[in-house]
């Protein structure tokens, strides 16, 4: 018999662990196996999950450790085809979604030439609205790091949108 509360834990973390998963990979499928593989590793944890002090926090630092594996076995990844490029790297041509897009466009790609941990802070405290302390707990580091990390990606994005530097 499953526990009901970690039923809804599962269900209403899905999505946001999945968004969390997208910005990491950029891919869409590589995105869905993360997700699938580090849901599957919480359900066989299921009996310790009173333990957990915080379980958004706990599942998207398994999110990220599943990340920093999946990326170690396709280090060697060739794309031998265009239609193995992931989509989204250039924005759409309808009228209405123009502008949108292109600041879309604009903004993944100054995200995209921030450090990965710089990036991976920003979008875990502006997308997914976390607090500086579930964000340290995620990442593995410090509250005071986390801010100084989300102060440079800012001021990197701040800069070059201004065209400094």
């Amino acid at each position: 018999m499953m526990n009901p509360k970690l039923y809804n834990l599962f269900i209403s973390s899905q999505r946001k662990l999945y968004r969390f998963a997208l910005s990491l990979t950029k891919d869409v499928n590589d995105a869905e196996d993360i997700l699938q593989d580090t849901l599957l590793k919480l359900w066989k944890l299921r009996e310790d999950w009173g333990s957990w002090e915080n379980f958004e926090a706990y599942s998207m630092r398994m999110i990220r450790n599943e990340y920093l594996n999946h990326t170690k076995k396709l280090k060697g990844r060739v794309y031998s085809s265009l239609d193995d490029i992931p989509e989204g790297s250039e924005p759409s041509q309808t009228d209405t979604d123009m502008t949108t897009d292109h600041l879309m466009f604009r903004f993944n790609s100054l995200t995209s030439k921030l450090p990965d941990i710089q990036r991976n802070i920003l979008h875990l405290r502006e997308i997914e609205e976390l607090e500086y302390k579930e964000i340290a707990k995620v990442m593995g580091i410090t509250d005071a790091q986390v801010k100084v990390y989300l102060y440079r990606a800012r001021q990197y994005l701040k800069d070059k949108v201004h065209g400094k530097r």
